[in-house]
């Protein structure tokens, strides 16, 4: 080969190396950016305050067309039961499913739980531990409600006619407090 034949073979090499490198290392071709992601469901408390000596309705999961609610209770001291009604707007939103805690059941005592659904959304819900035991001391998931967004736009996820007792079957002061979940619009 001559020195001709010999620079064009090497010319040639570095050019297809030059641009094997430049895909590689995605080069200057324009990209498209990734559209953002669809917007989720969001909650506001009615009482974000609330710590001491409450049951909360609380986030925790969202999606774009769904999203679950625990009732939680912080700091709540000899909790043996409680019983109430969520209400929500049944244009807005359904009952997927709902399941109860295990906060009542700590240390392995029998819990008795009843939720019934009176009128389309109001769930009249109790849970009460069972026999001569001390209620709880502390914080712990009580149950949680997952929901289907039927409509967009903000509804009220409320909590009335709630009663908390404790071991003696004494009414506990407990602030109940529920929430606003928003639906984003779907594009």
């Amino acid at each position: 080969m001559d020195r001709v034949h010999l620079g064009r073979a090497i010319a040639t090499s570095a050019m297809i190396g030059g641009l094997v490198m430049l895909g590689a290392c995605g080069g200057s071709s324009p990209t498209t950016p990734r559209p953002p992601p669809p917007p989720t469901i969001s909650f506001i408390s009615d009482n974000p305050a609330a710590v001491e000596n409450s049951i909360v309705l609380l986030m925790t999961f969202t999606g774009t067309d769904s999203f679950t609610l625990t009732l939680t209770a912080n700091s709540v001291t000899d909790l043996f039961g409680y019983a109430l009604d969520i209400v929500f707007d049944t244009t807005m939103l359904a009952l997927a499913s709902l399941q109860f805690g295990f906060f009542l059941n700590g240390e392995g005592i029998t819990v008795t739980s009843q939720m019934v659904q009176t009128t389309p959304g109001t769930l009249i819900i109790g849970q009460s531990r069972v026999g001569a035991v001390a209620g709880l001391t502390g914080s712990g998931a009580l149950l949680s409600l997952n929901f289907t967004a039927i409509a967009a736009g903000p509804t009220t996820i409320s909590i009335e006619n709630a009663g908390a007792f404790d071991s003696m079957g004494a009414a506990l002061n407990t602030e109940f407090v529920g929430g606003t979940a928003t639906v984003p619009a779907s594009e």
